[in-house]
Order: structure tokens, then sequence, then C-alpha cells
């Protein structure tokens, strides 16, 4: 841990009650499984879980300690009010002690490539970043007390899915600089509408430091608004419009990689950029301004896109028993990736390419809506075949087969692999869905 805590400090941090002695304390934890000799365990409570089931038993592994919203048969705890809270508070403790910049990124897509591109590509410093998905309430915590007296930088992720969500992290995390990609149709569900997600988003905005970097993109239908969110920060804009402050143009979009020119502050510079799609250059251009803000020339920043950025299920590339290209895009989706990954289907060098959808979840009264606009889309990308996977997924299927597509209908993840598994080396094969769809299960069969 970044600095030593004891028991009363954590107390302290939280407006809780140390009852029991006083212990100097090594990490913080969350989970019994993870539990170190001197850590102190967080009893945090979820729809399915209690941690406060499992104090006892942490306090026997080896904790001196347990945060607790209640009185507990222990040798030592900290009571609060809240025990969610009391952990933000820690690690806004922790998070106050680092001298290094904090980098906060959100947006409906492209947040994790982002986080990944920009972690690695400042591979001359000791970055601590956002890993997997552990970008909410608990993951967000969990990462900034990870930091360690030889970390320099901090890389984390921002996501919501319910009003305030952002707010809190904010209040947490504290960004230096905030890179706020775009704003689409996703979490409906939680956040009701377009702009109620932009206004989510914003709110890392409004929660960064008063002279902290705000990267926006320009293109974005709200970014005046964004714009005015960050009041007196600094605002650096990417695009693809002379009117951003780096725009990219005479773009060529190959299957695996794209080339561009880049514009900043009077100087153009060629550029590769490894990963198909016009998505990844306005992903890659987010990248640059934010090493550009941290010291990093020019050239030397638009040189890191060359180097892949490699995120389990976002496009990777596999091939089948029969030798059809397989692309995995199942980590998560929502309307705009799934639009974005079918643009990349579309330059494969391919005679014919299928499509296998799993159900878009989290878009509450607009879903039927946004499937019919997917299996417009796939038919307008010149898609052979979509194979649908669930009720929800059929709507796409519907609208794709009422243009004349050859629309498949499937109820299990086995039926969607058989669906294309005869298909050979002309054919490429996209696999999306939101992660509750499971979509990596046919990954799995139609890579085995």
């Amino acid at each position: 841990m970044l600095i030593r805590l004891t028991l009363a400090d954590i107390a302290a941090v939280c407006g809780g009650e140390l009852i029991g002695g006083n212990r100097e304390i090594f990490s913080v934890v969350t989970d019994t499984r993870k539990i170190t000799l001197g850590c102190i365990f967080v009893a945090l409570k979820g729809e399915r879980f209690d941690g406060h089931d499992y104090a006892v038993s942490a306090m026997e592994s080896g904790a001196v300690g347990v945060v607790s919203d209640r009185d507990l048969d222990v040798s030592a705890f900290v009571k609060v009010a809240d025990t969610q809270v009391a952990y933000g508070c820690i690690a806004r403790f922790i998070r106050d002690a680092f001298q290094g910049p904090v980098i906060c990124i959100t947006g409906s897509n492209g947040k994790t490539t982002v986080k990944d591109w920009l972690a690695q590509s400042l591979i001359d410093k000791s970055v601590l970043k956002t890993r997997a998905n552990l970008n909410n309430q608990i993951g967000v915590p969990q990462t900034l007390l990870e930091l360690e007296k030889e970390h320099q930088v901090a890389v984390i992720e921002a996501g919501t899915n319910y009003p305030g969500e952002i707010e809190r992290l904010a209040k947490i995390a504290v960004p230096d600089m905030v890179i706020l990609t775009n704003a689409s149709g996703s979490h409906f569900e939680g956040l009701g509408s377009l702009e109620g997600i932009a206004k989510e988003k914003g709110c890392l905005i409004t929660g960064s430091a008063p002279e902290a970097k705000v990267i926006l993109n320009s293109d974005d239908g709200f970014f005046d608004y964004w714009c005015g969110l960050a009041e007196a920060r600094k605002v650096c804009s990417f695009g693809f419009t002379e009117s951003a402050d780096l725009y990219a143009f005479d773009i060529e979009l190959g299957a695996e990689s794209s080339t561009a020119m880049f514009r900043y502050d009077g100087q153009t510079l060629p550029v590769f950029v490894a990963g198909a799609g016009k998505h990844q250059i306005a992903n890659g251009m987010a990248v640059v301004l934010a090493l550009l803000e941290t010291g990093m020339d020019f050239q030397q920043a638009v040189d890191k896109l060359a180097s892949p950025v490699l995120v389990a299920g976002r496009l990777e590339r596999f091939e089948t028993k029969n030798g059809a290209l397989l692309i995995n895009d199942c980590y998560n989706a929502n309307p705009a990736s799934v639009k974005a990954a079918i643009d990349v289907l579309a330059i494969q060098p391919v005679t014919s390419s299928w499509v296998i959808l799993g159900g878009l979840g989290e878009l509450g009264e607009q879903q039927d809506q946004f499937h019919i606009e997917l299996g417009n889309y796939a038919m307008d990308k010149g898609v052979s075949g979509l194979v649908c996977l669930g009720p929800v997924a059929k709507v796409a299927g519907e609208a794709f087969r009422k243009r004349g597509g050859h629309a498949v209908f499937c109820k299990t993840h086995e039926e969607a692999a058989a669906a294309v598994q005869l298909l050979d080396d002309k054919y490429a094969i996209l696999v999306k869905g939101s992660r509750s769809a499971r979509m990596e299960n046919v990954i799995n069969i139609l890579k085995n």
C-alpha cells in the first residue's frame, strides 16, 4: 500500500468508530479468498452476498480488523454507517497521498481500449491501470488501493449504468486528466436517454481537479455541453474535422490496420494505426492527446499507435477449423459498437461475411428499435447472413430478412455455432453481443 495506516486511521478516514485494539494494516481486502496477514477486511454487501457473514473467517485467516456496519464478535472492527461508502473514503485517502497524475477515462465506447493503449504507451513510467472491467463503485476504489510508492501514473476506467455513479467515482478518483470518448446508445434502462448518458458521463469533468485537463471528442453531439462543464479547465479536442485540436484526414482503412494523417498545433504527421476501423483511429487520437499532456512530443506519441493494444474479446482474430476468419468482439456490446464491428467486418478481404448476434441489454423501451436498426445496418453493409441468438436479437434478424437477407434464428450457443461451422476460407464471421448473452461460448465452440 502507498502509505502506512492503522485501524485508528481507517476509523478517522471513514468517520467510523474503532472498537478493539489499534493495529497497523498493510492492505485493504474485500474478498476473503484474498486475505493476507495484516489486512483489514471491508464487509461489502451485494444482492447475493453479505461480507459480514465472512468477518470471523477473515479474522481467522489473518485480517487484523473489519470495516462493518454492525457490531461483530471479533477482536477489532471499525463500525461505519455504510461499508461501501467507507471503502470509497479509504481509496480517496490513498489517492490524495499519490503524487502522480490520475487519468480517468469514460465514454459509451472505446474507454477500455483507450485505457489499455494509454497505459502500454507510457512504458517509460510505472503505471497502475484498471484491470479487466473493474470500473464501478467497487473496482475503482480497489484499483486505487493498489497504488504503491513506485507508481508514477494511474490510468483509471470509470463506467456507469445508473445516475450518480460517475459522480461518486469522480469524488474518489479526483482526476487530473479526463478522457471522454463519446456518448451513444447504451444503458438506456438506467440512464433514460442519450441526454441522460451525456450528463452522467459529464460528471467526470465536473468532479475532476480544478486544474484538470479534459480531452473530448469534437465530433460528438454533446461536445459543446461538455466544454461548458469544463469551465476553467484546459480542453483538448480530437476528431475528423479541422475544428479539432488534433484531427485525422486522408484515412485509409485496412482489414487489420489503418493509415492517416494527423495534424496538431501546425504540424502534420503520417500515422500507422494498429487495429481496424475508423473508431480505432478516434481511440488513437484520444491516446495521443493524453500522451502529449504527459510531456511526450507529437512524433513519439503517434509512433505509439503502431503497437497493437490487445483486449480480450475486442476484434480478436482466429481461424475456424474450416479456415473461415473468426472475429471475436464479444467483450460487450451496445448499438454503436455493433455498427463499428460490422464496419470492420465489411472491409475484410473475403467473399462473404456473416454476423452471429446476441441480444443487447440495458436499452430500455428502445430495445426493439435499436435491434431493427442493427438488422438494417447489417444489410446496408453487405452482410450475407445474420445468425440471431435469442428472442432479443431475433428482432434484428426479422428486419434483416424483411429486406431480403438470410437470417437464422437460434435458441442456444450450440445452434448458433452450427449455423456457420461449414463456412470456409472465403468467409468472415463476426461474433458480437452483450456480456449477458455469453457469446464467448459461441467463440469457444467455433475455435475448438
